[in-house]
């Protein structure tokens, strides 16, 4: 017997928004959660503000799609205040995050490269997560394409955790995975591609490419060395 409709979109992104959590969980588990258990360097202020914003993020998102399946829209709003806020201060802590890694790590050619790059990738990650987001918010009442953007926004950032579980490039395709998964089950189940899917995903996966082709470009890393 199939579901119906709604409620299998609802356990789609309710699958997937603990998925995305998870992935934060395991992957900043040693060097953020868990970093007692092992030996890490003195982390700053700012990597723990961000931190807690990234995880306060995901853990929202669990938490909005869970009101939304328990029919608590008047809670889900009233929350869509506090997600907002939330996206709005983990954008630039973690774009100054990436600035502070690159000046922590300048005197050394190697590392600083290594740090250009990161700075470049996550910026242009950064940047497609608050459009997304942005236009989710704009488009709220639209329920339909705000739970697609919000989705696509959380999965897009899932780059730096799955580094530190994989390989870089491993990570890439992996966060491809991830992009294309609720797409694909989402348009095999109504049988058509939603438009925020359509036009989100590409998004998401063209600038993901781009983001790599821009991060190593001696360009960018000769000028984030001598500017950043």
């Amino acid at each position: 017997m199939s579901l119906p409709s709604a409620s299998f979109d609802r356990r789609l992104y309710a699958a997937m928004g603990i998925l995305a959590l998870l992935v934060v969980l395991i992957g900043f588990s040693r060097s953020f959660y868990l970093r007692v258990w092992f030996e890490n360097p003195p982390l700053s202020a700012l990597r723990y503000l961000h931190g807690a914003l990234m995880t306060a993020w995901y853990t929202l998102f669990v938490a909005q799609v869970a009101l939304v399946s328990r029919r608590r829209v008047d809670l889900h709003r009233r929350l869509g205040m506090l997600t907002a806020v939330i996206a709005a201060a983990l954008v630039p802590a973690a774009a100054a995050t990436a600035i502070a890694f690159l000046t922590r790590v300048r005197a050394n050619p190697d590392e600083a490269a290594t740090a250009a790059v990161i700075a470049g990738y996550d910026f242009v990650a950064l940047s497609v997560f608050t459009l997304l987001v942005v236009t989710a918010l704009i488009l709220r009442r639209r329920s339909d394409i705000h739970k697609r953007l919000m989705t696509l926004a959380s999965l897009s950032l899932l780059g730096p955790p799955l580094a530190r579980l994989v390989s870089d490039q491993q990570a890439v395709w992996l966060t491809y995975a991830l992009v294309l998964t609720p797409i694909v089950i989402d348009t095999c189940r109504h049988r058509r591609l939603h438009p925020a899917f359509g036009w989100g995903g590409a998004l998401v996966l063209l600038s993901s490419e781009a983001a790599l082709r821009f991060a190593v470009s001696p360009q960018w890393i000769d000028f984030a060395l001598r500017s950043l």
